[in-house]
């Protein structure tokens, strides 16, 4: 396969690094239209051997690829779930499907998560704890218990932390995301 007109072979190094920085996207956008590890796993292992198997592929850029595979991952759940008889593909009113409609809400929360992720990773290491606690749900307190600070240097890091995200992300971008992704961390 080639990307951006850079040839990649499977059993090369290259593959196996898009392949770390790819799966567990593919593993977690399969698993939540699934609503199961198990499966979600073997849907996104699956979609690298289809990929493996088109050895010919041309993708533009690494995003390209990542989008060709969100396209087989998407194809192979609503396959799954039909085969479940789970999804009957009602229309919605924008004419997606309620499959399609999952499958691109999906694709947006995945999107935001590495955003997010992303952000988070940019801060000071203290500041990286600080928030991670906070959206694993830990209290002032316990975060304060959790690193042996007090609860005034929790509320210090943490303020400063929201702020550097802001200024990476914009004010209305962390509500959103601290209220919508509290439950995936």
């Amino acid at each position: 396969m080639k990307i951006a007109g850079k040839v990649i072979l499977y059993n090369s190094k290259e593959f196996n690094e898009i392949f770390d920085r790819l799966f567990v996207h593919m593993f977690m956008l399969a698993s939540r239209i699934l609503k199961n590890d198990e499966r979600g796993k073997d849907i996104a292992q699956e979609a690298f051997v289809k990929l493996f198997q088109k050895d010919t592929e041309d993708f533009e850029s690494e995003k390209a690829l990542q989008t060709y595979l969100y396209v087989l991952v998407k194809n192979a759940c609503i396959s799954e779930l039909r085969k479940d008889k789970k999804v009957q593909n009602s229309p919605l009113e924008d004419g997606l499907s309620v499959s399609q409609q999952a499958f691109l809400n999906e694709i947006l929360r995945e999107e935001t998560y590495k955003l997010l992720h992303k952000a988070i990773a940019g801060l000071s290491p203290k500041a990286e704890q600080v928030v991670r606690l906070t959206l694993e749900g830990y209290s002032n307190d316990d975060i304060a218990n959790e690193l042996g600070v007090t609860i005034n240097t929790v509320k210090t890091v943490k303020r400063r932390a929201y702020k550097n995200l802001r200024e990476l992300l914009g004010d209305q971008y962390i509500t959103i995301l601290f209220t919508n992704f509290i439950q995936f961390f």
